[in-house]
């Protein structure tokens, strides 16, 4: 299997930072180029803004919703899902952190 779920958290007071970008860009070269992935997964909450963001800046397409995908706080909760595909890695994933 050469595909990977991406999942990160940044505590609070280092949000608008560049840190997800900086830790996803980095991530994403170890694992195209170093471990050979072929695609990468990243499942999102709706409502998080900040996160489908960075995502796509860093050229993630979204596939779609994930209804009822998981269980949290004691609901079932959709996420969005996004994907990257070796291919599609480019100037978005390579580029300096800003």
């Amino acid at each position: 299997m050469r595909a990977a779920k991406l999942g990160y958290a940044i505590r609070f007071d280092h949000w608008n930072s560049g840190y997800a970008s900086e830790a996803i860009r980095m991530i994403l070269r170890l694992g195209f180029d170093e471990l050979g992935l072929h695609r990468v997964t990243a499942a999102i909450g709706p409502d998080n803004a900040a996160s489908i963001a960075v995502v796509t800046k860093l050229g993630f397409i979204y596939e779609g919703r994930l209804r009822d995908h998981v269980h949290t706080n004691g609901a079932w909760r959709d996420s969005l899902l996004y994907s990257l595909l070796a291919d599609e890695a480019g100037a978005g994933m390579r580029t300096a952190p800003e």
